[in-house]
Parts: C-alpha cells; sequence; structure tokens
C-alpha cells in the first residue's frame, strides 16, 4: 500500500520548544526519517503525547511544527505532524524533494515505477516531483486521506465547522466576490472597474493614487486576481511602516552574516513574489537611495540581496500606490522622476468616499451587515435619520472610518435600528438647497466647471486636466451639479 507522503531518510537536529518534566528535552534528538505528515525521531525519549519541535533546515531555515507521539519504534519514536502553515509545509517539502531518490522505485509505493513516468504505474500517484505546483496538487490529491486521519478526533459541532468553511470555499471559487466592500454603482467606480479589468490582462506596471482608506489594496489584490498571474503570489508591503535602515533587507533581501543580526539567509518580498505580483503601497515614503536600487531593478528585474556576489532574476509585477502628489514630488526633486514614469505606465486614480454618492449607503449596510454577524449583534439596519446623515458626512477618512463608525454605533445601538447619535454622526439638516455664503460657492463651482466643460467641447479628460482634478472627480461634480453631456443631445 502506498503511503500518503514520500519518506526521506535524514540527520536533522531538532529540539523540543515545550517544558517537558523529563529530562528527555535535554537530550541529543536527531530526526532520522521525514515526511510532510511526520518523523522518526531518535533520542526523544519519554515525553508528553503532544509536543512541540524546532529544526533547522540546512536550505530553508527554522521550522517549527506540532506532533503527536504515535508509537516507539526500535528505540526511536514516530511522531505525526498536526497544522503545519504553508510556509512550513513549502520548507519541508524543499528539504525532502532535496533528498529523494530519484531512481526507479516509487517514492510512495517502492515498487518499479514503469521507465520515464510522469506518474507511477503501480499506485498512480504522480512523480513530476520538480514541478512548481507539485505541492499544492498532492496535498489536493491526499486531502481525503488526510481528514479522514483526523475524523476520530473531531466532535459534531468542528465537523460541521470544517464542512462550512469549505462550502464558503466554494462559494467564493464559484464566483461569489471575494472583496464585498470593493463595490460601486457610482460612474466614477464603474470607471475604475473598467481601467481594472482593462489593465489586468496586461503586464504595465500600475500606479494607484488616492487617500488614506480609498481602497488602493483591493483594487491592486483586483488587478491580480484578474491577471495571469492570479495563480502566484501577491505579495503586499508598506513603504511607510517599515524603518529606513530595515526596508532594503525587506524588499531584496540578505545574506547569513551580511550584518549584525542577520543569522540566516533571508529572502526579500520581491523573491517571494516571483512569478506573482508586488504591491508597493505608500511608495511616495521609499528612501532616495532606494528609489535607485527599485529602479535598477525594473529595468532588469535582477534581485541582488544584501552581501551576495551575484543577483538572481525574477518575474515580478509592480504594482504601486500613494496618497502623496507623485508628480508634484517627482517635479520638485522629492522623487526621482525617472522612477516616477516607470510606475506611472497606467494610473487608476480612486475617488474618496465623500465622492461616491449612493454606494456609501450600499457599503455602510454591507459593513453593518458584516460586523453585526461577527459580533452576534441583534442590530437590523439604519434609521432613516441615520441613512440622511451618512450620506451627509465628508468621510475625510474613508471606508476605514466608516467602518469604525458603524462599529460604534453597533456597540452603542439600544434599539434595532442605528441612530446618528450611535455613530457620532451630526443629524443632516432637513433643507437640501444650500443658503447664504454656501449657496454662493455651490453656484460659482458649478458655473466653473460647466464653463471648462464648454471650453473643451465637452471632452472630458482635456476639462479635468484643465481644472487640476481626475476624471472620477469630474464627473462626479456633474453629478452634483446635475450637469449633463451637451454634446450628447446634439
Amino acid at each position: 500500500m502506498a503511503r500518503i507522503d514520500a519518506r526521506v531518510k535524514t540527520e536533522l537536529p531538532v529540539k523540543l520548544t515545550t517544558p517537558q518534566r523529563t529530562s528527555s528535552q535535554n537530550k541529543s534528538m536527531v530526526i532520522k526519517e521525514l515526511s510532510l505528515s511526520g518523523a522518526l525521531v531518535q533520542g526523544l525519549g519519554e515525553a508528553a503525547r503532544v509536543l512541540r519541535f524546532s529544526s533547522r533546515l540546512p536550505e530553508q531555515g527554522e521550522v517549527q511544527f506540532c506532533a503527536q507521539v504515535i508509537r516507539q519504534i526500535n528505540g526511536a519514536v514516530a511522531v505525526k505532524f498536526y497544522h503545519p502553515d504553508r510556509s512550513t509545509l513549502g520548507n519541508l517539502w524543499e528539504h525532502i524533494r532535496n533528498r529523494l531518490n530519484t531512481g526507479t522505485e516509487c517514492p510512495y509505493c517502492g515498487k518499479e515505477k514503469g521507465g520515464v513516468r510522469t506518474r507511477c504505474q503501480a499506485c498512480g500517484i504522480a512523480l513530476d516531483l520538480e514541478k512548481s505546483d507539485y505541492l499544492d496538487r498532492h496535498l489536493k490529491n491526499t486531502f481525503i486521506q488526510r481528514l479522514q486521519s483526523r475524523l476520530d478526533h473531531l466532535d459534531p459541532i468542528n465537523i460541521e465547522k470544517l464542512l462550512n468553511l469549505v462550502d464558503r470555499e466554494l462559494l467564493k471559487y464559484h464566483g461569489e466576490p471575494r472583496e464585498e466592500e470593493f463595490v460601486g454603482t457610482t460612474a466614477v467606480m464603474l470607471e475604475v472597474f473598467t481601467m481594472i479589468r482593462k489593465v489586468a490582462v496586461t503586464d504595465m506596471n500600475v500606479l494607484i493614487l488616492g487617500e488614506s482608506g480609498t481602497g488602493k489594496e483591493l483594487t491592486a489584490r483586483a488587478i491580480h486576481e484578474r491577471s495571469d498571474r492570479r495563480d502566484k503570489p501577491f505579495v503586499a508591503l508598506n513603504c511607510a511602516a517599515i524603518p529606513e535602515g530595515l526596508i532594503e533587507a525587506e524588499l531584496f533581501g540578505y545574506e547569513k552574516g551580511s550584518f549584525t543580526g542577520a543569522y540566516a539567509t533571508r529572502k526579500g518580498k520581491f523573491e517571494l513574489a516571483d512569478g506573482g505580483t508586488i504591491f508597493l503601497d505608500e511608495i511616495g515614503e521609499l528612501p532616495p537611495g532606494l528609489q535607485v536600487k527599485l529602479l535598477r531593478f525594473l529595468e532588469d528585474h535582477i534581485v541582488e540581496r544584501i552581501g551576495a556576489k551575484g543577483g538572481k532574476k525574477v518575474d515580478v509585477r509592480i504594482l504601486a500606490a500613494t496618497n502623496c502628489d507623485l508628480k508634484s514630488m517627482a517635479g520638485n526633486g522629492g522623487f526621482r522622476n525617472d522612477l516616477f514614469f516607470r510606475l506611472n505606465a497606467f494610473t487608476i486614480t480612486l475617488p474618496p468616499l465623500r465622492e461616491r454618492g449612493d454606494d456609501k449607503l450600499v457599503l455602510a449596510n454591507y459593513f453593518l451587515k458584516k460586523i453585526a454577524l461577527d459580533e452576534g449583534s441583534p442590530v437590523k439596519g439604519f434609521s432613516p435619520e441615520a441613512k440622511t446623515a451618512i450620506m451627509a458626512h465628508p468621510w475625510h477618512g474613508n471606508v476605514r472610518e466608516m467602518i469604525n463608525k458603524i462599529r460604534r454605533g453597533i456597540v452603542m445601538a439600544s434599539q434595532e435600528l442605528i441612530s446618528p447619535q450611535d455613530m457620532e454622526l451630526e443629524p443632516a439638516e432637513v433643507a437640501a438647497e444650500p443658503s447664504g455664503l454656501k449657496k454662493q460657492v455651490f453656484k460659482t463651482q458649478r458655473e466653473v466647471v460647466l464653463r471648462t466643460l464648454r471650453e473643451n467641447n465637452f471632452v472630458i479628460a482635456r476639462a479635468a486636466r484643465q481644472l487640476g482634478i481626475s476624471r472620477p472627480s469630474l464627473y462626479s461634480l456633474m453629478k452634483k451639479h446635475q450637469i449633463e453631456n451637451e454634446t450628447a443631445r446634439q
């Protein structure tokens, strides 16, 4: 009978990371045989039934895993691994694959493979071990066996949770939106969605502009998930959240011993994103020295780790985002001009929430249902006054502010409907018509927009450039002031 996982002989030092009452933790322990699902450990002696191990793989660095003692075998202890994360599984597989005997015997059933084949003739298990997606396919093909071995330890409630998890994943797979908060029915958002669909199928670098909280990372993920790279990694890095002295190591990685604290070789974000997409948020905060290195990477796509003698070519698509005026920064020397033009191959400008019209209520209702369900709240919706307040509020913090206000409203609500006071929103004025100074400003703004549109024969791109705003913002102003495209009526 074939094993679920291939097993290799090794000499891998291992140590316990959980306290034991016996002295076994002080002994020299070695993994003699290793597979994805378990190991044979020598020197463990008497120990608790459930343990946590750590070991340092020669090529991949330190890994940790939980294990359960299964049985004693000739002075050694067989253990079964539980809940290894994705990174641990990948590192274990690399260690195992590099040590597999690629001769005539199948590493799963031990029988003759039947010549040069991608699948064992005896047990039918795939043997194209060198393929980059082999581990994913192997885990999928052996899922039922792995689950069956755990069912005896699960009660009905946990089995129900597991089934619900699988059902949710299947619904996502069959087309349910993965990012429901990234919705829109207004003209400005429909234009953004069109741009996402068009640029996703290309391999162009994209610059995403917008205020904090407008959904720049959601836009980047939407591009990635609609591209040919969707099955490869999506790696995100906030350039403003990492100290200047560490960001180079985060992006490009480093070799062991290249600086104090570099105890092991580490891949950078570019290598981790190989084949996929990297999202560089707050790109305007990138230090000048790193701007030069990033520009060089954009030209040759070669990663040079800190302390390395050579480089490695990687295939990565770059999506960058900022809430700064990067064009002005490039003009006054705050950002490299050549780097700006390399990143700015295609630009998507996200409108702030205050310019998204009815989307504000669509988003508010979505977040209310989601948060109330997660927290088990009996709140059912918003009062009419709350809906009016949501539409009138300026939302300077955009979607993040809305989420926080709704969370507060759910906590403070004493009835099934949330009031403006529950969310700390000012009740909107009953009168819809602006008055006094506001009315004059409103009228003047409409006149300026209408005059500029007429001067440019209602060509939106030219009019937006003349006004110094984005096209989505101009569409929003046209809707606000009820300005129709006069050329469409001719």
